[in-house]
């Protein structure tokens, strides 16, 4: 096995190439080659994250006192982002219940929202649910028009990430979670990891942004990580009947489904609510357990996740020739892996550098010099040797006598 190489020998190859730079990850996503483990597990967990897409019809709302609030037509169609995650190689998703299916208070905010936007007037998340909580409004006419979910994909093309429409197995209401399966096999997933200790270092993984009109500069289906701890479990405000843990990951909108994620890349639980104080909170990975049993599914990691954590840990310890093994083998197992695809290109970057390094002009000297040294003694030995035989009986050396 080749001896692990210094983290200083990756940073002078880094340097030494533009090829890497030029490979780069996007700002939203970690450094592979960060000291920092929790980098190290988003990477592992990114794969096995999507967007969860959903679309709601809806004709117009009705105050609690009767009255019917006009809805223009381009307000009627409401779109939700959300975040799912893969807990099992045979397409097994997990997300938050109301991402799937709003509520009718939910429904009834996005429909105001919208229309007081195309209407010129002011408008905010916040002051809709206000509306909403002082008139009791509702939702009428409400039909489900289209849920679709798309895997993370960090290529910076959309297009190569495959639509796929989930299928509802098991929803627990009381918890706020779902479990969702698409036709996949051998794909990216995540274990469960158990615990909720208070300071446990955490990453939660998500399609969220602070602005629900317009597309994140990062890339459609490149997730935001956004690093955190665990804090305290209880009810938190406006959910007071629900046990949840609170974390201190800025979590956005549209990050409701996503894992929360250990060092080990385990998932310590779902982001279910973003906390007006900051932070938000999740549901925890027992909660995850108890749905899975309900459905007779059990959560594991799966063969491409193996492969794809093994390959990160060669590069760490820079065995390059190993991580580009494992890479191949990642995406022999998934061909939609594209943070493997990734990584592989980066992994060639590196070792061209390294082979830059090695004919560095310093090198080549040393090289030259080892060469004048075993040239010397090759001509050390052979004029020994040349003295040998003249000096041997009958040889022609001083050391015959004359005739």
């Amino acid at each position: 096995m080749p001896r692990p190489r210094p983290l200083a020998a990756v940073a002078i190859a880094l340097l030494a190439t533009p090829a890497v730079a030029a490979a780069a990850p996007a700002p939203a996503l970690p450094d592979e080659l960060s000291r920092d483990r929790l980098d190290r597990a988003a990477l592992v967990a990114i794969p096995a994250v999507y967007r969860l897409e959903v679309e709601t019809r809806v004709e117009g709302l009705v105050t609690e006192g009767g009255r019917r609030v006009p809805v223009p037509e381009r307000a009627r169609s409401v779109g939700r982002v959300g975040t799912a995650f893969a807990v099992s190689p045979q397409g097994y998703l997990v997300s938050a219940a109301h991402v799937v299916s709003p509520s009718a208070e939910e429904l009834a905010a996005s429909v105001y929202l919208q229309k007081l936007a195309i209407e010129g007037r002011p408008h905010s998340e916040r002051g809709a649910r206000a509306w909403v909580e002082r008139t009791g409004a509702r939702p009428t006419g409400v039909r489900l028009m289209l849920r679709t979910v798309r895997q993370a994909d960090v290529s910076g093309d959309a297009r190569r990430s495959r639509m796929l429409v989930p299928r509802v197995v098991a929803v627990d209401w009381g918890r706020d979670l779902v479990l969702l399966r698409v036709g996949l096999r051998d794909a990216p997933a995540l274990a469960l990891g158990a615990g909720r200790r208070e300071g446990t270092r955490v990453a939660t993984i998500g399609f969220g942004s602070d602005d629900p009109f317009s597309a994140p500069q990062r890339g459609e289906l490149v997730p935001a990580v956004r690093k955190g701890a665990l804090g305290s479990t209880g009810p938190v405000r406006g959910e007071p009947d629900r046990l949840l843990t609170r974390v201190s990951a800025d979590v956005k909108r549209g990050d409701s489904g996503g894992p929360a994620v250990d060092q080990d890349g385990r998932v310590r639980g779902v982001v279910l609510v973003r906390l007006r104080a900051g932070g938000g909170a999740i549901a925890p990975s027992a909660d995850i357990t108890r749905l899975l049993a309900r459905a007779g599914v059990q959560a594991w990691e799966g063969r491409t996740t193996t492969l794809f954590r093994s390959a990160l840990s060669r590069m760490e310890r820079f065995d390059l020739p190993g991580a580009r093994a494992d890479l191949r083998a990642t995406i022999r197992s998934y061909p939609a892996h594209s943070v493997a695809r990734r990584e592989i290109s980066r992994v060639g970057a590196l070792q061209a550098a390294e082979l830059r390094i090695a004919g560095t002009p310093r090198l080549r000297g040393g090289l030259l010099a080892a060469g004048a040294m075993a040239a010397l003694a090759s001509l050390i030995c052979a004029v020994a040797l040349w003295r040998m035989v003249t000096a041997a009986p009958g040889g022609n050396g001083a050391g015959r006598r004359p005739g």
